[in-house]
């Protein structure tokens, strides 16, 4: 079958999945089975597709529709590519890993378990549909449908404010970047006299410069949103811990990475040739969203914010990758210009699975312990051991530590980076090694961040008695595992993974990469074929046999009588409290005080008493910072909203006359315009 068939043959279980769940009554038992087995399936329909795509090629357009759908929007246009082929692959994994996850939600539905199972599964059809669109108006269409299903998802959960909160700053910023993405793609079939994809790419060239530049840097922010660059990114730990674990899963692992495709499908298909300053302004603007997002993350006690702030630092790193290969492009170093596209692809793929992963299993957290608060949990790697193992996969892969998936694509882009000396120009050399110098900062302090991320709920003594009774028992397991068989999967079998993207970067960038980028079987050759070079394969071997070392010396030493158990010396302490390890707060306390200025605190300090010479009674501190944007940025505009708000409402007066009056000086103007 064709890749653009299993594309379809995917929309399709969806679409069925969706009318089960819709039609079938309570998804309970046998309904919510069948819903998310259809769901799992057309997963696996999309990872085939999107090999399909990126190991095949672009494929012809086809169109589809009769002469009304024509009259009315023009016939649909489908096209499969390289490009999306790899976003297809992630797709159909998230797909696949959340319907193994769903079906714990038959055992409590709710009224709105069937409109939300309905819902996920059509995000899921218009997700594709947006991968697989081959004209500005079926990607349009396919985007908007995206967004609002998205916003049911989020709105599934009791009403609350906060729960209005989110899907509120989600819809609105979602349409105001669908505002810019729309004059983007305006500018470009106007200019191109096409709306088909294929023949704007084809004639970009005759598109005057200032109107290419004016096209990307709309879209550069209409998908920002989406993405979530700063800063533009507020919906994100807005949103996501409102959402339900699934589709906070969904939104971090797919539908952000659906704006960096969007920042993709112009930077390197339609408009793939500009100048320095526009891949020097997206590479700068990605360093600034990876660092200002692990900042925030550094931050935050509840483990979704947390997860959506460290969604903000990846699509950084993946953003950095994208603006440096378009600004050694500007610089006629194509190699790199191919590379670098490469290596932020591998990247997405690797994000999409260890941070959907890492979703899954705060929903796991939550729902066992009944909390997300870091400061509420503790010690859940033995009250919960197989949750225990797959959280720390996937905290291995996305603190990019050896040997797991997040490491390789990390080193990759690093490795590109470090080669901006090889431009014409001395100051956009500098630059990206800046940008380089970011993300190593970056780097280090997720580190940190995971180790704060993990240590603190998984690790210790549990500092409460939800978390002393947390079971994983009845919890979802394969969902998860599965992800973190993907994340070890694309460490080990990295070649592999390299040999798949260097056919389809080929196809996209006309650039063979894979002759200097594998020059063996199991050895990469990154960047330049006299920087560096190492086996992502014979690395994880090393490691593991390494580990096989201490485990001899143990056996070996072990003593042979029978060992006697005595108190141990700790500092004249007579027994050890959960509340005398570090809170989450505590671990990153030097980060929050060494960048103040950025985070801004409001601190309060409530005393029982005040007498310096006796005891003062218990202190309650409190700590908010809020971000530097929503202060500076968004509340004005908020307000500024609010108060035209004010000032037009005298307008709804509910007089039908007045309304009418409304109507004809509206025509009437429109007469004038089109007159003059």
């Amino acid at each position: 079958m064709t890749a653009l068939a299993l594309f379809g043959a995917a929309a399709g279980l969806w679409a069925l999945a969706a009318l089960t769940a819709l039609l079938a009554g309570p998804p309970k038992g046998a309904v919510m089975r069948s819903c998310c087995g259809l769901s799992a399936l057309g997963g696996a329909a999309a990872v085939a597709g999107g090999i399909a795509a990126l190991l095949s090629g672009d494929s012809r357009v086809v169109s589809a529709g009769g002469s009304a759908a024509a009259v009315l929007a023009g016939s649909l246009q489908l096209q499969a590519t390289s490009l999306s082929g790899v976003f297809a692959v992630l797709l159909g994994v998230v797909a696949a890993a959340i319907a193994l996850y769903l079906p714990r939600s038959g055992k409590e539905p709710s009224a709105g378990t069937a409109l939300y199972l309905c819902a996920y599964n059509l995000a899921l059809l218009a997700s594709v549909a947006v991968l697989a669109a081959g004209s500005v108006v079926t990607f349009l269409v396919a985007w908007e449908s995206m967004a609002l299903l998205c916003y049911v998802l989020i709105v599934h959960r009791p009403r609350s404010s906060e729960v209005a909160g989110g899907a509120f700053w989600f819809l609105a910023l979602s349409e105001t970047g669908f505002v810019l993405i729309v004059a983007a793609f305006a500018i470009l079939a106007t200019k191109t006299h096409s709306m088909e994809l294929n023949v704007i790419a084809a004639r970009a060239r005759l598109v005057p410069a200032d109107w290419r530049d004016t096209a990307y840097l709309l879209a550069l922010a209409g998908f920002g949103f989406k993405a979530g660059l700063v800063p533009l990114h507020v919906w994100l730990p807005a949103a996501h811990p409102v959402a339900p674990a699934d589709g906070s899963a969904f939104l971090s692992g797919l539908i952000v990475k659906l704006g960096v495709y969007g920042i993709a499908l112009l930077g390197f298909r339609l408009l793939p040739e500009g100048p320095a300053w526009r891949g020097v302004l997206t590479m700068a603007a990605g360093a600034l969203t990876a660092a200002i997002g692990i900042l925030y993350a550094m931050g935050e006690r509840d483990i979704k914010r947390f997860l959506a702030f460290s969604t903000i630092e990846n699509i950084g790193i993946i953003v950095t990758a994208f603006g440096a290969a378009m600004t050694f492009l500007a610089c006629g170093q194509r190699a790199l210009w191919a590379f670098l596209l490469l290596a932020g692809l591998y990247h997405v793929l690797n994000h999409g699975c260890y941070k959907t992963l890492l979703f899954l299993e705060a929903g796991v957290t939550e729902h066992a312990a009944g909390t997300r608060d870091m400061d509420r949990l503790g010690g859940l790697a033995r009250a919960m051991p197989r949750s225990g193992v797959i959280a720390f996969i996937g905290t291995l892969g996305i603190a990019a530590l050896p040997p797991l998936n997040g490491f390789v694509s990390e080193w990759l882009i690093f490795q590109g980076l470090f080669q901006g000396f090889r431009t014409h120009s001395a100051l956009t050399g500098i630059l990206i090694v800046l940008a380089a110098a970011t993300l190593g900062l970056t780097g280090g302090l997720a580190i940190y961040a995971f180790v704060r991320g993990y240590g603190i709920p998984y690790l210790g003594m549990p500092r409460t008695r939800q978390a002393a009774q947390a079971s994983e028992r009845g919890q979802p397991v394969a969902g998860p595992a599965l992800l973190a068989v993907a994340c070890v999967a694309l460490a080990v079998g990295a070649p592999v993974v390299l040999a798949g993207l260097a056919r389809g970067v080929q196809t996209a960038t006309g650039v063979a990469l894979r002759p200097v980028l594998l020059p063996g079987n199991l050895t990469v050759i990154p960047a330049h074929t006299k920087f560096s070079g190492f086996s992502p394969t014979y690395l994880t071997v090393f490691l593991l046999a390494v580990l096989v070392v201490p485990a001899l010396i143990y056996l070996a030493g072990r003593p042979r009588a029978a060992s006697v158990t005595v108190p141990v010396w700790d500092g004249g302490m007579l027994a050890f409290r959960a509340r005398m390890q570090y809170s989450a707060m505590t671990f990153s306390a030097p980060t929050r005080v060494t960048f103040d200025a950025l985070y801004r605190p409001s601190v309060s300090v409530q005393r029982a008493s005040d007498d310096p010479a006796g005891s003062s009674g218990p202190v309650h501190y409190e700590a908010e910072a809020t971000p530097v944007f929503e202060r500076y940025l968004y509340r004005p505009v908020v307000r500024a909203v609010e108060w035209v708000a004010d000032f037009v409402r005298p307008l709804q007066s509910g007089d039908v006359n007045l309304y009418l009056l409304y109507v004809f000086v509206a025509v009437l103007v429109a007469y004038l315009i089109a007159a003059l």
